[in-house]
C-alpha cells in the first residue's frame, strides 16, 4: 500500500507534539515543522520541499535540514511555493539577518547553491516519481496559502493544511473520485469561533459546515490542533455525528491509499 507519514500533527510545539510536516516519499516532504526528530539524519535525503505557506511552524526546520546536515547534502534543497510563500522567506527567514542565505552559499564540493526556490503553478500536476504526483490548491488563511492533493497510483489525499472556511473545498471533492482521504485542520475548540476567524483557522463547528455538502463518503483526518486544547477538541469532534468517524493525527501516524 502507498502511504503518507506524519512527521508533525500539531498546530504548536509543545514537549510532546511537533509542528506540521508530511512526508511523501523519500525525498519529498509537505512542509517543514518536523524533518529532523523525525528523520535524523534521514533529513539529509530531503531534496524538496512542498510549502503551503510562510508561518514558522511549517518552514522552521528549513533552517536546521541546511545547517545540521550541510556536508552531507548532495542536492540543493528545493523550496516549491506559492510566490508570496517564498518572497516572506527570501526576506525574513533566509535573510542573512535571522539565518544565513544559503540560496548564495555552495554545497560542498560543488558549485550548486544550497537552496534554490521555484514558484509552484495552482492546478498544476507535478511528477514526484512513476506513481506520485502533487496539486496545489489554494486555501483561505492570514497569509497567501495553499494546500495540496497527493495523488499515488489511482488514488489521492487531499491536505488542506491551514485554512478557514473554503468553498472550493466541497466542489473540489465532489468532482474529484480519486480523493479518497481528507486531512482537515482544526485548531480550536468551537468555544473559540472568534479567534478561529481572527487566525482564520477551523473549529470543529466550522469543519462540519465545511463538508457538509460532500456527496460521498472518504476518509477523514484531522491534524493542527493546538496542544492545550486537544482534549476539548476531541470531545467535540467524537461526538459530533458527522465526525465521529475520524481519525485524529498524531506524530507519526501514517496514511495508507
Amino acid at each position: 500500500m502507498e502511504k503518507i507519514t506524519i512527521l508533525g500533527a500539531y498546530g504548536t510545539k509543545g514537549s510532546h507534539h511537533e509542528t506540521s510536516s508530511f512526508l511523501i516519499n523519500d525525498s519529498h516532504a509537505i512542509d517543514a515543522g518536523n524533518l529532523l526528530r523525525s528523520l535524523g539524519e534521514e533529513a539529509a535525503h530531503i531534496d524538496t520541499i512542498w510549502l503551503t505557506h510562510s508561518h514558522l511552524d511549517h518552514i522552521v526546520d528549513i533552517a536546521y535540514i541546511l545547517d545540521s546536515y550541510f556536508t552531507l547534502r548532495k542536492k540543493p534543497l528545493k523550496l516549491m511555493g506559492l510566490p508570496a510563500t517564498l518572497e516572506s522567506i527570501k526576506k525574513h527567514f533566509l535573510n542573512d539577518v535571522l539565518w544565513p542565505d544559503f540560496s548564495k552559499i555552495p554545497l560542498s564540493n560543488t558549485d550548486q547553491m544550497s537552496v534554490v526556490y521555484e514558484n509552484i503553478e495552482i492546478g498544476r500536476k507535478y511528477k514526484l516519481d512513476e506513481k506520485t504526483f502533487i496539486e496545489a490548491i489554494l486555501t483561505v488563511h492570514s497569509v497567501p496559502s495553499c494546500g495540496y492533493i497527493v495523488h499515488k497510483n489511482s488514488s489521492a489525499v487531499l491536505i488542506t493544511a491551514d485554512t478557514y472556511s473554503n468553498p472550493a473545498l466541497c466542489e473540489i471533492l465532489n468532482s474529484r473520485p480519486e480523493i479518497s482521504g481528507l486531512v482537515l485542520e482544526c485548531s480550536f475548540p468551537s468555544s473559540m469561533s472568534e479567534l478561529a476567524l481572527e487566525s482564520l483557522h477551523l473549529t470543529p463547528c466550522l469543519a462540519e459546515e465545511e463538508i457538509k455538502d460532500v456527496k460521498r463518503e472518504l476518509k477523514l483526518y484531522f491534524n493542527h490542533l493546538k496542544p492545550t486544547f486537544i482534549e476539548e477538541i476531541k470531545k467535540e469532534i467524537y461526538s459530533t455525528p458527522s465526525l465521529k468517524n475520524a481519525i485524529i493525527l498524531d506524530d507519526g501516524d501514517t496514511i495508507y491509499f
